[in-house]
C-alpha cells in the first residue's frame, strides 16, 4: 500500500529553499561531546522481504505510483513511501532508534548529514550492494558519475548514493551586455567581475550582481564558490588565509565596494535574488539550472536574452585553481534494514531510484539533475528537462568533485553565513585582517 504524506514546509515545487543544517546542530554537538561507537547492525537470516519502507525528503522526489507498481511487479517488493520534512528527519531517526522502533529501510537526507548519521550508526556502509549492482549491470552502472559515490563516502566507507545535486551556475543577461559590446561568457572570476561592471554600465538602475548575505542563508552558494575559486578545505573548514581565500574575500568586497550588489545585500536571501532576476531588476546571479524553468513566463529565453554557464574554476586565467562541487541529496540504507535482513532488497531500491525513466520523471517534476549519463547523456531527455543546458553545462556537472563536509559542517555553515554578512558589510577592510579574524572563528568550532 502506498502511504504518501504531503510536505508541511514551504519546499514543495521546483527549486526548493537552500539545504539547511541548523536543526542538526544540537545532535552533532552531542555526538562530538562523547566517544560514540555504534554497534554494527546484526542481520537476521533467511528473511522473506516483501515490503520496504522508504522515506523521501521532498514530495516531488517520489516516483509515480506507476513506477512504484512496476517495481513491485518486477521484484515482488512493495514500497511504502513517506515524505518527511528534511529539516527534522535526522532527529526523528535518532528518537526512533533510541525508542527501539523500526527504522525505515531507506532514507533520503541532505548529503551534509552523511558523516553525522554514519557516526551515529543510523545508516550502514553499502559498498557490498553497490558492488553487486556493478556486477549485475556493468553498462548501466558505468554511466553513473563518480561524485554519486564520493559525496556519499565518509572516512573511507561508502554510506550513501548522492544521486542528485544542485550545481551553482552563472546566470547573466546577454542582451544587456551586448548593448555595451560584451559577448561570450565569463571564463574566470576576474571576468565575472568585468561582466558585472559591464552590466552596471548597461543598466545603471538595476542591480548588476544578485548576491545575498542575509544571515541564515547562502552557505551552499558560498561553499560552491569557494571551491570553484580554489579555496582549500580541511573537512568543512576553509583556509581563508590562503591565496584563494584572500582572493575570495577581495572578490566579495569588490562587489560591495563598486556597488555591483544591492545596498540591502545583507537583508537579501535567495528569494530576493531570484525574484529580482525574474523581474529584470538584476543582471547576474549564481543559481542552479532548475530556476531557469521559472523564467519563461517573464519573457526570458535562454540563448536570446540570457545564458547560464558553469562557474569558472580559474581566478585570473593563469591557471586552473578550483573544482566545481554541489550540495547533494543522498539515499542511505539504515541499520534497521540490516537488522531485519533487508539490506540486499534495499540495494534494489537504490537501483530503481537511479533508473533513467524514474530519474527523468522526477526531474521533470522539479528535482535536481541525476548524476548519470543514462539521462544527461541523452539529448532528448535533456531537451525535455532543461533545454537551456548545453554540453558544457553537462560536462561540468559530470566532472564535479566532492562537497566539503565533515561532522563540523552544521557549525561551519553558521560561521560561513556570518562571515559572508561581515565581508559584505566591510568592503574597505584589509582582506588579510578579515581572513585572520574569521579563520579563528572557523577553527574555534574544532574545540
Amino acid at each position: 500500500m502506498l502511504s504518501q504524506i504531503p510536505m508541511t514546509d514551504s519546499g514543495v515545487g521546483r527549486r526548493s529553499g537552500r539545504l539547511r543544517a541548523r536543526t542538526a546542530l544540537p545532535l552533532v554537538a552531542a555526538l562530538s561531546a562523547t566517544t560514540f561507537a555504534a554497534a554494527p547492525a546484526m542481520a537476521q537470516e533467511d528473511q522473506d522481504v516483501t515490503e520496504l519502507s522508504v522515506w523521501f525528503a521532498r514530495e516531488y522526489t517520489v516516483p509515480s505510483r506507476a513506477q512504484l507498481e512496476a517495481f513491485e511487479a518486477e521484484t515482488g517488493i512493495t514500497l511504502t513511501v513517506d515524505v518527511q520534512p528534511n529539516d527534522n528527519l535526522f532527529s526523528q531517526l535518532i528518537r526512533m532508534r533510541d525508542a527501539g522502533l523500526q527504522l525505515p529501510d531507506v532514507v533520503h537526507l541532505d548529503g551534509f548529514l552523511g558523516p553525522v548519521v554514519a557516526t551515529a550508526g543510523v545508516v550502514v556502509p553499502i559498498q557490498d550492494i553497490v558492488d553487486a549492482w556493478a556486477a549485475d549491470d556493468p553498462e548501466g552502472f558505468a554511466e553513473i558519475y563518480d561524485s554519486t559515490w564520493s559525496d556519499g563516502t565518509w572516512e573511507g566507507e561508502l554510506y550513501g548514493m548522492a544521486n542528485t545535486a544542485s550545481m551553482e551556475e552563472v546566470y547573466f543577461r546577454s542582451d544587456w551586455l551586448a548593448e555595451v559590446g560584451v559577448t561570450g561568457a565569463p571564463a574566470t572570476w576576474d571576468e565575472v567581475l568585468d561582466f558585472a561592471r559591464a552590466t552596471k554600465e548597461a543598466r545603471p538602475d538595476a542591480v548588476a550582481f544578485g548576491w545575498w548575505a542575509q544571515r541564515g542563508n547562502g552557505a551552499n552558494a558560498m561553499y560552491s564558490m569557494m571551491a570553484a575559486m580554489g579555496v582549500p578545505f580541511d573537512g568543512s573548514v576553509p583556509d581563508l588565509q590562503s591565496e584563494a581565500g584572500l582572493y575570495m574575500i577581495d572578490f566579495l568586497q569588490t562587489l560591495a565596494r563598486e556597488e555591483l550588489v544591492s545596498s540591502d545585500v545583507t537583508a537579501w536571501n535567495d528569494d530576493n535574488m531570484r525574484g529580482g532576476y525574474v523581474a529584470s531588476n538584476i543582471g547576474m546571479m549564481l543559481d542552479s539550472a532548475p530556476t531557469s524553468g521559472d523564467l519563461a513566463d517573464a519573457g526570458l529565453v535562454a540563448g536570446e536574452n540570457f545564458r547560464i554557464v558553469p562557474m569558472p574554476t580559474s581566478r585570473t586565467g593563469e591557471s586552473e585553481d578550483g573544482v566545481l562541487v554541489s550540495p547533494a541529496r543522498t539515499f542511505f540504507v539504515t541499520a534497521g534494514a540490516v537488522e531485519r535482513g533487508a539490506k540486499d532488497e534495499a540495494g534494489l531500491v537504490l537501483r530503481f531510484l537511479m533508473d533513467p525513466e524514474v530519474a527523468l520523471e522526477v526531474m521533470l517534476a522539479g528535482t535536481d539533475p541525476h548524476r548519470t549519463d543514462a539521462v544527461l547523456g541523452d539529448p532528448e531527455a535533456v531537451a525535455q528537462w532543461m533545454p537551456v543546458w548545453e554540453e558544457a553545462n553537462i560536462e561540468a556537472f559530470r566532472n564535479q568533485g566532492s562537497f566539503p563536509v565533515d561532522l563540523d559542517f552544521p557549525s561551519a555553515e553558521d560561521v560561513v553565513e556570518r562571515f559572508n554578512e561581515f565581508v559584505m558589510s566591510n568592503p574597505e577592510m584589509d582582506p588579510a585582517a578579515i581572513a585572520e579574524e574569521w579563520q579563528a572563528n572557523f577553527e574555534a568550532i574544532r574545540d
